[in-house]
């Protein structure tokens, strides 16, 4: 997934006043941290931020975080965000610089694909869960995660986190193996049951006496 780039700029005053200054003339103040480095206060285009958080990838995107006044830019990703309570703006941003082979846990999207045989024959279908955490490299962070339901059988089926593919590079993080998703089949009672054999054998029946008329 390429990364997305962000300019921020360096500020020096903190406190509410300024950041209701910032807010004011159209910048939110930010921080970006990161594991043994001193943390650095910027400001950051708000519409720009909120573009990347209602993209794809969310607050997963990748990005090249280009600190003004520096040479390279920083990999980071959206640690966490403040919002407006009424407006629904945003109001701060921390970044979390991290380094390109540095594994990440991260939550993503769940989802099922398609349809299982069991569906089509009256199987009744429950997603238990609609996101899941992963591990990987801020490159290598997935939009969302699919299971393919036409590879299931036509029976009762219990589909737990281990058995979701992932991409290569992509780990699923779990303490125990939870359900995602439960395929129950229709249950007959044994009435029902009975009656279907006994269709059967009739049906058998009239079969052989057909053959013996010939």
């Amino acid at each position: 997934m390429a990364r997305s780039t962000v300019t921020v700029s360096p500020r020096s005053e903190a406190g509410k006043g300024n950041s209701h200054r910032l807010r004011a003339d159209g910048k939110i103040p930010a921080v970006v941290y990161g594991k043994g480095l001193e943390p650095v206060a910027v400001t950051a285009d708000p519409k720009q931020l909120a573009a990347i958080l209602n993209g794809e990838l969310g607050r997963n995107t990748p990005l090249d975080l280009q600190v003004e006044g520096e040479g390279a830019s920083r990999l980071a990703v959206i640690k966490d965000y403040q919002v407006h309570p009424v407006k629904r703006r945003l109001t701060h941003v921390d970044f979390w610089q991290v380094n390109a082979d540095q594994k990440l846990t991260m939550t993503v999207p769940f989802r099922r694909a398609g349809r299982s045989a069991a569906e089509k024959q009256g199987g009744k279908v429950r997603v238990t869960r609609d996101d899941m955490q992963v591990s990987c490299v801020a490159d290598k962070a997935p939009a969302i995660v699919e299971f393919d339901m036409a590879t299931l059988p036509v029976a009762d089926a219990n589909i737990t986190v281990s058995m979701v593919p992932l991409p290569a590079g992509v780990e699923a993080v779990y303490k125990h193996d939870f359900s995602l998703i439960q395929v129950t089949m229709p249950r007959i009672s044994a009435a029902e049951a009975a009656e279907a054999a006994d269709a059967a054998a009739k049906l058998a029946a009239k079969g052989k006496v057909a053959k013996a008329k010939k």
